[in-house]
């Protein structure tokens, strides 16, 4: 007979030298018989067994854990640190202050405003509990969430709302948000939690500027505005975001490089998950990539398309998020006399190929932008018409302005002068190969071009402040409902405003006006077409493009979830859920 390959023909002399007898029922081997099997085995057999061995404890321990998973679930874990690097340096930690992405990253981690923004772009209460609209429009009744504390533990309540908003409008703070705040009656009601914003005229985008972070009256109450740039509270500040100041580093020239927070014990939602949240600044983003991909920072934020392939897809996970920004060129008639006339400023629009520039400086990954509108119906239904690519008619606007070439000069020029200008960008990559293109295109219709490069970190003492610059390259972001106001009105042509075209047009200016006032979209969306036929009269800017936001975070970081926002800094709205550590707990039936 045989027995697992061995013959033994009928012996019982050799079935009983082995223990062996015949299996003729359903009995098992006795351990004795299994203790026998290497020394009656093949060495091929040997393997067969310890490869069937093996399969089946894997076969089991995976059915165990599949078993587990089904009847578990990951839950995060409290605990660690997260890191996030920014290109810049910032001044302040004061949501009222803040003007760079520096400063708009700490005001966003440390501070809440009353509504926010949520994952799909809609306006959502934050540490209002609930609001009312007056019939008339006018009047809008905020009530906060009960027992609401600031960081230092002290109460928050209605009289913060109103010194919050009060001091944003103070001419002597000089704060970006001044306009939007100028003319309502702020008031606190009785009960303590309750304020009501009473508007000269309807403003339809309004809660989207009480977006912003509140500050504490017991802190600022006492400083002068014209000091609180420079004091203490700017940066070691105190607010009511899920985060709270710990510690800041300063360099040897007294940037700072290192801005620790840690978890906010009296935030009214939940903890976050992280422990403690860096922001670790960098001069500019080649040293902010090289942390990221040395591990020295979990995440970093508005990446091109060629730093995106740079990065490891397998540490990396890129979020393309969807920001209403748009990159233009502003021209400062104040500084260059040939951009006072519209016709020159028109006929460097016409002079611009933004495809080919898009493809050589950016990959391909943007969008042509007409104008300050980039997104939904502000975009399909106030373009009617559009500048596009015609150096035959940027010749014939030259000409126009009394510029002309002779035979064999190829530069316009209008007597001795010479159509000269300089154009400011930001010195990093990106920016410079968007320059180079727009240097070589404006100078293929005669027109001598200098690209003056500043600092990253320089550009806002240095060129937006003092506007000092012919011609920047630079973008706007202009949040999720575009009101133009604040970035081409009138009043907010000198700095602390955003209009860095320095555009001045009364009518232009009424049409704004009355837009933000239009709760009937169809009527809003009129005035916009017309009054970016004006704007595209006097081409203040030549808009070029628009790009998505692009985000990496490292694979171990888990939580992130926002498609669209309004600014860069809103990023961090969700940041009070990320987290690194995990566990599995028993699911619930």
């Amino acid at each position: 007979m045989s027995w697992l390959g061995r013959s033994f023909g009928s012996s019982q002399q050799g079935r009983a030298e082995y223990g062996l007898r015949p299996a003729f029922g359903p009995s098992l081997p006795s351990w004795r018989q299994i203790r026998l099997l290497p020394r009656i085995l093949t060495a091929h057999e040997k393997r067969a067994a310890l490869s069937l061995i093996i399969l089946v404890v894997f076969g089991g321990l995976a059915l165990s854990w599949r078993l587990y998973e089904k009847s578990t679930t990951v839950t995060p874990q409290i605990g660690g640190e997260y890191k996030e690097g920014v290109v810049g340096n910032p001044r302040t930690a004061n949501p009222l202050l803040a003007t760079s992405d520096a400063d708009l990253d700490l005001a966003f981690l440390t501070h809440r405003g009353l509504f926010s923004i949520d994952d799909q772009g809609k306006i959502t209460e934050d540490l209002a509990e609930s609001w009312e609209l007056s019939p008339d429009k006018k009047t809008y009744l905020i009530k906060l969430h009960p027992n609401l504390r600031w960081s230092d533990g002290q109460p928050l309540t209605a009289a913060d709302v109103v010194f919050t908003f009060a001091s944003a409008r103070q001419e002597k703070l000089a704060s970006p948000l001044a306009g939007s705040f100028r003319d309502i009656t702020i008031t606190a009601l009785d009960d303590g939690l309750t304020t009501s914003f009473t508007l000269k005229e309807p403003y339809v985008p309004f809660l989207y500027a009480l977006t912003v972070g509140l500050i504490p009256q017991h802190i600022w109450q006492g400083i002068p505005f014209e000091k609180w740039l420079q004091s203490e509270a700017s940066l070691k500040t105190v607010g009511a975001g899920p985060f709270r100041f710990n510690s800041l580093t300063r360099d040897g020239q007294g940037n700072i490089y290192n801005y620790i927070l840690e978890s906010n014990p009296y935030s009214y939602e939940a903890a976050p998950y992280f422990k403690k949240f860096s922001l670790r600044f960098y001069p500019d983003m080649p040293s902010a990539l090289e942390a990221l991909r040395q591990g020295m920072i979990d995440g970093l934020g508005d990446l091109s398309s060629q730093d995106k392939t740079n990065l490891n897809p397998n540490r990396f996970i890129v979020y393309d998020i969807t920001l209403p920004q748009y990159t233009a060129i502003f021209y400062n008639p104040n500084t260059n006399n040939a951009l006072k006339e519209a016709a020159i400023r028109q006929g460097l629009s016409y002079a611009i190929n933004r495809p080919d520039l898009i493809q050589q400086a950016l990959l391909g990954q943007a969008q042509p932008a007409a104008s300050p509108f980039t997104f939904g119906e502000f975009k399909t239904k106030t373009n009617t018409q559009t500048i596009t690519y015609d150096p035959t008619k940027t010749i014939q606007l030259f000409e126009l302005a009394g510029y002309s070439r002779t035979e064999g000069d190829s530069i316009f020029k209008k007597g001795d002068q010479l159509l000269e200008i300089t154009l400011t960008v930001v010195d990093n990559e990106v920016q410079l190969r968007v320059a180079n293109v727009i240097k070589q295109q404006w100078e293929a219709v005669g027109v001598v071009v200098k690209i003056q490069p500043v600092a990253n970190y320089l550009l806002q003492s240095e060129v937006l402040t003092p506007r000092n610059y012919q011609a920047l390259l630079a973008s706007e972001v202009v949040g999720l409902d575009p009101d133009p106001y604040p970035f081409w009105h009138s009043s907010q042509v000198a700095a602390p405003g955003l209009n860095l075209a320095q555009f001045q047009n009364r009518e232009a200016d009424q049409l704004l006006v009355e837009a933000r006032q239009m709760f009937d979209e169809s009527a809003r969306l009129e005035k916009y077409a017309n009054w970016q036929n004006i704007l595209r009269q006097e081409s203040p800017a030549t808009f070029l493009y628009s790009i998505n936001y692009s985000y990496a975070q490292n694979y171990s970081v888990k939580g992130f979830s926002r498609s669209i926002m309004g600014q860069p800094a809103e990023r961090f709205w969700s940041a009070d859920g990320w987290y690194r550590r995990t566990t599995r707990s028993r699911a619930s039936k």
